[in-house]
């Protein structure tokens, strides 16, 4: 994840944009668009001026806002997909044993949570009704096989 960067204006809540959020959500939560990883460090004059109308902050705080709400929504699942996500683990298989450990449930199960709560977490518009009831519509699609 590291590697990757995505510009405010090209964030589209896809699979991967997600997990990149997760995995700077405290830089969002506190206003601050993460830099590119290919900026130069040069610290001169601009080019161009530009006039902004809104606070540098509110793009930043504002995607934070709404992966919040949207992990809020898928409930346990969405909290085991930001907790997995937010912290980048080296071995995310060791990660998701270990929280099947913790939930006592397999390691499968638990796979297929994260994945759930990820297609629903992700997607340019937010998912009407509920978590549960986008699972039961989404049965079939969402199962790991």
């Amino acid at each position: 994840m590291k590697d990757k960067w995505y510009s405010y204006n090209s964030f589209k809540f896809t699979k991967a944009q997600v997990k990149w959020a997760l995995a700077n959500i405290i830089t969002l939560r506190n206003g601050i668009w993460p830099p590119s990883h290919k900026e130069s460090g040069y610290v001169g004059e601009p080019y161009k001026k530009r006039v902004s109308h809104e606070g540098s902050f509110i793009k930043a705080a504002s995607i934070a806002a709404e992966l919040d709400l949207r992990i809020q929504r898928a409930g346990v699942d969405g909290l085991i997909l930001e907790f997995l996500y937010a912290f980048e683990p080296e071995d995310e298989l060791f990660v998701i044993e270990h929280i099947a450990q913790c939930l006592h449930l397999e390691t499968k199960e638990v796979s297929q949570r994260i994945r759930n709560a990820l297609y629903f977490v992700s997607g340019a518009d937010r998912k009407a009704g509920s978590y549960s009831q986008y699972i039961k519509d989404n049965y079939y699609t969402l199962k790991i096989k």
